[in-house]
Order: C-alpha cells, then sequence, then structure tokens
C-alpha cells in the first residue's frame, strides 16, 4: 500500500510536469489565422503608391507601408479619415497647406492635413528625402527595410524605443518586403499576401538627400504607433573589354570599377544629365560628390550611379601628383569621396599633398 501511494504520487508529479511543459510550449507559438480585412483594403489601396514613391524617392515601399499602417492605424485613425494624413507629420512653421488639429503629446496640436492620402504619401517621402537628419538612411539599400527601420528612430522619427520593431513585425508579418523588388503584390480576400504580377523594376536607392530645416514626426494617440579620365577595371581573365552600354541618347555609358558613367558634352547640365538618364538632378551632385548647383565642363567625367567604396582590385596606392585632388581621385578611381578620406585616417575637407600615398582599398 505504502509503495502504490509512492508510485501514485510520482505519476501526479509526471503529468503536472508534462502539462506545464505544453502549456509553456503552447505560449511561444505565434498566433495564425487569416489576414484581417482591413490590413488587405489597405495594401490593395496603397501598395502602388509606396512602390511608386520608392521608385521616385528610394525609401524602401515596405517602410512607407508599415508607417502608413502603424501611424494611421490602417487608414481607420482621426487624422487619416479627416485629414488624409496617414503619417502623424505635424505642421511646423514652414506649412502652408490645410490643417488640422488633434490631441497628441500637447492638446490641441497642428497637423498637415492633405486634399488626398496620395499627397499624404508624397509629402512624407519629401519630409525624409529634405530632413537633414534622415540624410544617411539614404546610404541604404532600398531592400535593406531593416537598416530602415532602425535608422527612423536613430534619426528621430519617433520616440517609442520599440519603433524599429513594430516596423518590423508589420513588414514580416504581412511581407511587405516583397514590395522593395518593385513587384506588384496583391492581398486577396482570403488573405494571401504578396503575389508577383510583375518585373523586377531594381528601384534605386538615392544616397544623401539634400538638408533642409529640422522636422519631427509624431505618432497619433489613437494608433499603435578636377577632373582626372577614369581608371578603367583590369580585365578579367578572359580579356573582355570595358562593358558600353548603348542607349538612345546619341552617346555611350561606359563603367569604371563596375559603376556607369558618361563623359559631359557642350550643353550639359546636371538637370539635362538626370532626365535623361531617368535619375533624380541631386543625385548627380551626390553621386559625384558635387556642390548643388555645380557647373559641369565638357570632358568631365559624371558618374549616374553610386561610387564604390574602394577601388578595383589591381589598385591598392595612388601616389599623389601635381594638380591632383581628394575629389579628383576619388571620380579617378570611382570611389566615394567620404570613403577616400576614412581609409587614409584624414579629415573631411582636407587635401592630399604631391607624392602622399593613399590608399584606394
Amino acid at each position: 500500500m505504502r509503495n502504490l501511494t509512492r508510485y501514485t504520487f510520482l505519476l501526479l508529479i509526471l503529468l503536472l510536469y508534462s502539462c506545464s511543459s505544453t502549456r509553456r510550449a503552447a505560449r511561444t507559438v505565434a498566433p495564425s489565422g487569416p489576414t484581417p480585412s482591413y490590413a488587405i483594403d489597405y495594401l490593395n489601396r496603397y501598395s502602388s503608391l509606396a512602390v511608386s514613391e520608392m521608385k521616385r524617392t528610394g525609401i524602401p515601399a515596405s517602410i512607407t507601408l508599415a508607417q502608413g499602417m502603424l501611424e494611421s492605424n490602417y487608414g481607420r485613425s482621426t487624422l487619416a479619415t479627416k485629414g488624409n494624413n496617414h503619417f502623424g507629420i505635424k505642421c511646423h512653421n514652414d506649412w502652408r497647406g490645410r490643417r488640422i488639429y488633434h490631441d497628441d503629446n500637447r492638446r490641441g496640436e497642428c497637423f498637415r492635413a492633405y486634399k488626398s492620402a496620395e499627397d499624404s504619401y508624397r509629402d512624407h517621402s519629401d519630409f525624409l528625402v529634405n530632413g537633414s537628419r534622415y540624410r544617411d538612411l539614404f546610404r541604404l539599400s532600398s531592400t535593406d527595410y531593416k537598416g530602415w527601420a532602425h535608422g527612423l528612430k536613430k534619426a528621430g522619427y519617433a520616440t517609442d524605443p520599440k519603433y524599429p520593431e513594430l516596423l518590423i513585425r508589420k513588414i514580416e508579418e504581412y511581407g511587405l518586403h516583397a514590395y522593395d523588388t518593385g513587384m506588384k503584390g496583391i492581398a486577396d480576400s482570403a488573405g494571401k499576401m504578396p503575389v508577383a504580377t510583375g518585373k523586377n523594376t531594381d528601384a534605386k536607392a538615392p544616397v544623401n538627400a539634400p538638408p533642409s530645416g529640422n522636422n519631427e514626426v509624431t505618432g497619433l494617440t489613437d494608433t499603435a504607433h578636377q577632373q582626372s579620365s577614369p581608371v578603367i577595371t583590369p580585365p578579367a581573365e578572359a580579356e573582355e573589354p570595358i562593358k558600353v552600354i548603348s542607349l538612345n541618347t546619341r552617346r555611350t555609358i561606359q563603367e569604371n570599377n563596375g559603376v556607369k558613367y558618361v563623359v559631359v558634352e557642350e550643353g550639359d547640365t546636371g538637370e539635362s544629365l538626370a532626365e535623361k538618364y531617368q535619375i533624380l538632378a541631386w543625385e548627380i551632385s551626390r553621386y559625384n560628390d558635387l556642390p548643388p548647383g555645380t557647373a559641369l565642363k565638357p570632358g568631365q567625367v559624371i558618374y549616374i550611379q553610386l561610387k564604390r567604396t574602394k577601388a578595383a582590385q589591381g589598385f591598392a596606392i595612388h601616389v599623389v601628383s601635381t594638380g591632383e585632388t581628394m575629389h579628383s581621385i576619388s571620380q579617378k578611381y570611382a570611389i566615394r569621396l567620404s570613403s577616400l578620406y576614412k581609409m587614409n585616417l584624414m579629415e573631411e575637407g582636407s587635401e592630399c599633398a604631391v607624392g602622399q600615398k593613399l590608399r584606394l582599398r
């Protein structure tokens, strides 16, 4: 009888432990189920707009959509329904458009109001592009949604310490990163999220947007909140010539260090080249480390893509010659000027000396 009691006691302990483990395991399983209809509706309505803005500015479509979902509660917040404001952007001193007042950190704060949600999306993109605090974000790829999420928080877009995680969760929960490849996403009534229906357009990511005034975005109270010729990359083992790409522009695009460039002709300006090669005018300045509005000279090499962080293999050291500058050397090897300074432990804005040996890789 005593042994039976002992065995019964041990059996009860084992049963309790088993049940406890099962409950713990159950708590670690993420809930599953169909995608909410309001999320599907939001994506069906605004995903193509987010992709269009990505192609225009380089801001990942997934980031734009996740912010819109979070800040506007899927378009159902007061600011979204009454003011078409999907991103909680406040008025600030430079706003001359419509206004809507809403309780946030203080009562009756002024927020921007728009004629349409499309205007809100465009203003959100321009807000990031023109905000000096966000310029480092544009060094990131338009497919690096995690980098953008953390970068927004670091730049002060939101005060919530969990803001990056909230955005990333939204992106991964709804598969929003599919839109960053330029594909069209379809959210159907069955809850099937992004389905590839188009070609990869390889959306570009602009670099260092031009600075403007300091703005601030807040979450909503009712949401979850001298010119040198370029050095040609050494030929491959197969002795392939430098790549020359012919376009319908009556000139050729060449490559140096894997970066496409053109040679300036008489009458060319930054704006005309930008229009011809379908990039933004300020990107010409950024890609070539030039001050905005710099006049171009015939024969000058102008890159139409972001330069590399180091020179091509085979070019490790450059000995400075008379007349060369840090900028001309960076153009010669298709290296970003900031990277050239960093590799040589030099202060940005300083100049090299004749005979100085500069690291290129």
